[in-house]
């Protein structure tokens, strides 16, 4: 046998094989779109943050200051994790890796205000802040992870174990953003379920004519 054609035949075997689905390539796969959703969660958080904050914002300059940082972090961490599950791969890692600490620190600063800080009638848990902090550590430990990984698997992993992956990580993220939100004063006016007002028209029936 030819052999020229003989390693072609075994690269093309090789490639294939990388290419085929298996489940060496599905921790990665799952550890990127549960940083995406970490992400997700944390701006929708810090939206609410500053909703929380506007309603303070007439009375204190820093609340303005505040409503301002978390509104652009929001937006920043929304179009970061968007890029992040366009591309299968964690976006500016060694930025996030610098800048997420800093609004960890800040989070968990304010959880430490409410607590030991505030006023004596004013003491609270900032539930807020607390499931902010607790998402983008969560953000910061995958892309921690990817970062580490020094040959990516390149393999595709199988549909059903990532998509039972995606939807575990979709729940955890949920029920730790969830009492997050629920925290913020957009929270506090939601709706709650089952709660919602029908506006449905009625349609009587016409009136029976009697002559």
């Amino acid at each position: 046998m030819n052999p020229a054609a003989a390693a072609g035949a075994s690269v093309g075997v090789r490639a294939h094989r990388d290419a085929a689905p298996g489940r060496g390539g599905l921790l990665p796969e799952a550890v990127v779109v549960y940083s995406a959703f970490a992400g997700l969660g944390a701006a929708t958080v810090s939206f609410g943050i500053c909703s929380t904050l506007l309603t303070t914002a007439t009375a204190s300059p820093w609340a303005l200051t505040g409503t301002i940082i978390a509104g652009l972090w929001g937006t920043a961490l929304i179009g970061w994790a968007v890029r992040c599950l366009r591309h299968g791969a964690p976006a500016w890692p060694w930025v996030i890796l610098r800048v997420a600490p800093v609004a960890v620190f800040l989070h968990l600063a304010s959880v430490a205000h409410g607590i030991w800080w505030a006023g004596e009638s004013a003491r609270s848990l900032d539930g807020a802040a607390l499931s902010a902090a607790a998402l983008e550590l969560i953000l910061l430990a995958c892309v921690g992870w990817l970062a580490r990984q020094s040959r990516p698997d390149k393999r595709r992993p199988a549909a059903g174990p990532l998509l039972m992956a995606t939807f575990a990580g979709a729940v955890a993220v949920a029920a730790i953003a969830s009492p997050g939100l629920a925290a913020t004063a957009a929270g506090q006016h939601a709706v709650p379920h089952g709660e919602h007002v029908n506006t449905t028209p009625k349609l009587n029936p016409p009136a029976s004519h009697h002559h």
